[in-house]
């Protein structure tokens, strides 16, 4: 009885340590992401659409795509991107299958001129000093609320 007891018990110890150990390499493993500056563009008086901006950055070891957002500014809301035709006339279009790769420890800034969430049917002008609220949806990391104050650039 006395050896089965301590057989437990080291059954035990290992199963937890065992436990912890995979749960400390689990942290670091998979997509990190981070959003930083998200800010949305004043837009001017009749404007049927307006943009936000931000940077998103995966500090983890695993790509993520960015695949959807939502939010109530607007009636729908795409992820776009500016692009030169071979006339060398750039233009806004939506990103193919509305999915923005955001690489293993790097990142991708959403900015005038190149990537950047689109506001379509806005409800209302959007002005100076109040907030955008938006949900960005992740293919891996699922869903991030972001804030972002409206203002003349980032």
């Amino acid at each position: 009885m006395h050896l089965s007891s301590k057989r437990i018990v080291m059954v035990v110890l290992l199963l937890i340590l065992g436990v912890l150990g995979l749960a400390a390499c689990g942290g670091s493993k998979g997509p990190d992401i981070r959003i930083s500056n998200p800010w949305a563009r004043p837009s001017p008086k009749m404007a049927s659409s307006g943009a936000a901006y931000m940077i998103i950055e995966n500090k983890g070891k695993e790509d993520d795509a960015l695949i959807g957002v939502e939010g109530d500014v607007s009636n729908a809301i795409e992820i776009h991107e500016m692009v030169v035709d071979e006339n060398n006339v750039m233009h806004m279009k939506p990103v193919e299958g509305q999915r923005l790769v955001i690489p293993a420890k790097g990142k991708v800034e959403l900015k005038p001129g190149g990537y950047h969430i689109m506001l379509i049917g806005l409800k209302h002008q959007l002005k100076e000093g109040e907030v955008v609220h938006l949900t960005l949806k992740f293919e891996k990391s699922g869903e991030i609320q972001v804030d972002a104050p409206v203002k003349m650039g980032g």
